[in-house]
Formats: structure tokens, sequence, C-alpha cells
């Protein structure tokens, strides 16, 4: 495999990664910002986003372009784009106080600051550590078609042994290798069926069905256990369905927005 191809399948693990865990930073950002967000930061939120939305968003579009002249079609909806961009913009500022409030105050000392970076970091690759694998085994089963049953075993192992590092316990452990372990193992089955600029479609809608449709049956059983048992034998810890749902949502984005890494064959013409 080229040294180039290479990257590029790192560059799109890692988007993915950081697509699986950007969802719960973003949440947990905008719960510490509940309560501290008033019409001061309403106002403020508006100002700079109007600068992002008039500003900086139409320079950034045609640095993207490579020219200056864009094409923005029927000017009668100028009113329009410039709410949508204005809201956006909002949108934006709103999202990079979330994130600032995640990562703590700006206020804050240089050693409070360097080390809720640390722990932000270490929950970052907690998360984004099971993704990472599932497509990286995905990517080996590609390229050396002979290495799938490995890659698929490694996975599989990896996914457990980071539940036990994290001293996740039993419950979340299981949950999250059962419907992760079904994903790089049917997802194995799809890349061998077809290495092409399809593939990751197809491995972005089975990972959302896959594990959309687990967390419902999860709840179901959950539900059943707790029902005929009684709450001590909860199978399905309620509070972390929110968790998992933010988690797999990122997870299929991800797979959905990242630069397709899998070029279509070239053809030839007769």
């Amino acid at each position: 495999m080229p040294l180039g191809r290479a990257f590029e399948y790192a560059v799109f693990t890692l988007w993915v990664s950081v697509c699986a865990f950007a969802p719960e930073l973003i949440w947990q950002g905008f719960l510490l910002l509940r309560g501290h967000f008033g019409i001061a930061q309403i106002y403020s939120a508006l100002f700079i986003g109007s600068l992002f939305a008039f500003f900086v968003e139409p320079l950034v579009e045609r640095l993207k372009a490579g020219r200056w002249h864009l094409s923005h079609g029927d000017r009668s909806g100028l009113l329009i784009g410039a709410l949508v961009s204005l809201v956006f913009g909002f949108f934006v500022v709103c999202l990079h106080e979330a994130i600032t409030a995640y990562l703590g105050s700006s206020h804050a000392g240089d050693e409070a600051m360097q080390a809720r970076l640390a722990a932000a970091l270490d929950e970052a690759v907690e998360w984004s550590s099971i993704p990472a694998a599932v497509t990286a085994a995905w990517f080996v089963a590609g390229t050396w078609r002979r290495l799938a049953a490995p890659a698929v075993i490694l996975a599989s192992a990896w996914i457990i042994a980071v539940g036990i590092f994290y001293d996740w316990g039993w419950q979340v452990v299981t949950t999250t290798a059962i419907p992760c372990g079904l994903l790089v193992l049917f997802g194995t089955r799809i890349v061998l069926q077809g290495w092409d600029g399809e593939t990751f479609r197809a491995l972005a809608k089975l990972t959302a069905g896959l594990t959309f449709g687990w967390l419902v049956v999860a709840w179901l059983a959950n539900a059943l256990v707790t029902t005929l048992v009684g709450s001590g034998a909860e199978f399905y810890a309620n509070a972390a369905a929110g968790d998992d749902l933010r988690f797999y949502l990122g997870w299929s984005l991800g797979l959905l927005v990242a630069p397709n890494p899998v070029q279509e064959p070239e053809r030839t013409i007769s």
C-alpha cells in the first residue's frame, strides 16, 4: 500500500474518532454553560456571530473554492441567506462557549487549565479508541483480505480491553462489546464484498442501523428484566442510554462527513 494512501486512512480514522466524541463534549459543555448564559452573552454571541457570518465565512468560502468570484444563484434570497449565516454564526459562538466551559474557565491558572485539558484529552481517547480500532480493522480487511479474520479478533479484544482498562464495569463492557463486536464483524463482511467508493456509505448505514437498533433492544430488555426481577437486576443502565446515543450518533455522522478515502476504480473507455 502506498505511503500516501496509508496517511489518508490514518486521517480518516482520526476524523471518525473525533466525531464519535464530539457530541458528548458539546453536550457536557452546554450543561456546564447552562445557567451562566444570560442576556449579555446572547448579545455578545450575536455580535461575534455577525462578524463570523458576514466577514469570516465569505472569505473561507473563497479560499476553499480557490477563486474570488462565487456563483450564489438567485440574488432575491440575499435576506434569507444573511439570516441563515447569522444564525449559523450565533450557533458557532455558542458552541465555542460550550467547549470553553468544558475545558474550564479561561480565567483559571495555567496549572488548572493544563490539568483540565489533560483530563479532557484522556476522556477523548477513551471515547474514540473503539471507533478507531473498528475503522482500522475495516481498512486492514479492505487492503489485505487475508488479514481480515485476525483484524476482527484483535478489534473485538481491543473493545473489551478498553472497558477493562477504564474500569467501566461488567454492564457497560458487555453492552458496549455486543454492538461494537457485531459492527466490526458485519462491517468487515461488507468490506470483503466490495472495497470501492460506496463501501463507507454502506458502513455508515450499518453503524447507524445496528447501533440504534441495539439501543432499542437493550432498553426493552432492561425494562423487561427490571419488571420481572426488580431494579436491582438492571441490565442496561438508563443513565448510559444518553451517553451511548450521542456516541453512536457521532460515530455514524463521522463515517458520513469524513472525506471518502477509498477511490472509485478508474474506468477505461473502449
